[in-house]
């Protein structure tokens, strides 16, 4: 399975979570709305990792972030918090 991660071994988290979002095929700014730039796609993975650390569990997080999205699937939620875990906060997994 390996085989199949977006990402370069050696990436910065940051650019990784980019890679895997658009693996996902996840447009962040379709789904705000509103152009958002990369420093906000970063952040936004950093959001859900500090969640995530609070004790959240992931399915939280997705649901969450599914009620504040209105433009985003559920199955787009939890890709975008499984991005975030692999590519952020893979002590999270």
């Amino acid at each position: 399975m390996a085989a199949l991660q977006p990402a370069q071994a050696g990436a910065d988290p940051g650019t990784d979570f980019l890679a895997r979002l658009n693996w996902y095929g996840i447009d962040l700014s379709a789904l705000m709305g509103r152009p958002i730039s990369r420093q906000d796609a970063i952040e936004l993975g950093q959001d859900i990792c500090t969640e995530l650390h609070n004790g959240n569990t992931p399915v939280a997080v997705a649901d969450q972030i599914y009620r504040e999205m209105p433009r985003i699937t559920d199955k787009q939620a939890a890709n975008l918090v499984s991005a975030a875990q692999f590519a952020i906060c893979p002590d999270t997994l």
